[in-house]
């Protein structure tokens, strides 16, 4: 192998190594702040009651105050490392809000059980999306779609059906789904590392982790909604 190629490899190397370091960071930043957030009652019980009661315009705002953060993440990425991580621990911190009534809703045992499961699930996943040769930017379209699609059954039933069979389904499919997403989104990242040019790659390893740590979440509340014994 020329030197320069395997000067390429070990740069490379180095770039996935540190989108999976922020990536177990920000899986742990996610959990524990929605840990935080569950012992502080006084905080959350008000405000998961009046998500009850507003169903629609609680997830709306759920989604789209992390959604802001995560475009700061995004647009300070070329500019400013310091910016982007303070971004990024903003994201994670507004996004955990959704992890909270899991600490409600599930025993100590069930949490632990479905983090090992993911966690198995996710470095497999990510280990076959990395290594295989097979151009899983066409699985992209399907992924897509069936994410969609998965985002629209499950409002409908949480507002209209309500039915824990259509959400054991959903459940399962968005497991299925995540999956492939782990593996085309660590397959991505040699395309993120060779487009970015070496440009600021400590922020734009920050930035590229967002999907993994968002594959993560969404297949450890699946396997939670599939597996754990509600309390």
């Amino acid at each position: 192998m020329p030197a320069i190629e395997r000067v390429k490899d070990k740069a490379l190397s180095k770039f996935t190594s540190l989108v999976y370091l922020y990536t177990g960071l920000g899986i742990t930043f996610w959990l524990l702040a929605a840990f935080a957030l569950a012992k502080n009652q006084a905080f959350t019980v008000p405000l998961l009651s009046w998500g009850a009661q507003h169903q629609i315009l609680f997830t709306i705002l759920a989604v789209a105050v992390p959604l802001v953060f995560l475009s700061l993440c995004q647009r300070f990425a070329q500019r400013s490392y310091f910016l982007t991580f303070v971004c990024y621990l903003a994201f994670l911190a507004a996004f955990s809000i959704l992890g909270v009534p899991i600490f409600y809703s599930y025993s100590a045992k069930s949490i632990v059980q479905a983090l090992c499961m993911s966690a198995i699930a996710f470095i497999v996943m990510a280990g076959y999306g990395y290594v295989t040769k097979t151009d899983l930017m066409t699985w992209s379209r399907t992924l897509m779609t069936g994410l969609i699609a998965v985002i629209i059954v499950s409002i409908l039933n949480l507002v209209l059906f309500k039915s824990t069979i259509m959400m054991l389904i959903i459940s399962a499919v968005t497991t299925i789904l995540f999956l492939g997403l782990i593996a085309w989104d660590s397959q991505n990242l040699k395309r993120i590392y060779y487009q970015s040019q070496g440009a600021n790659l400590g922020a734009i390893a920050l930035v590229a982790s967002v999907n993994l740590v968002l594959d993560f979440i969404n297949l450890f509340l699946s396997l939670l909604s599939l597996f754990g014994n509600d309390n």
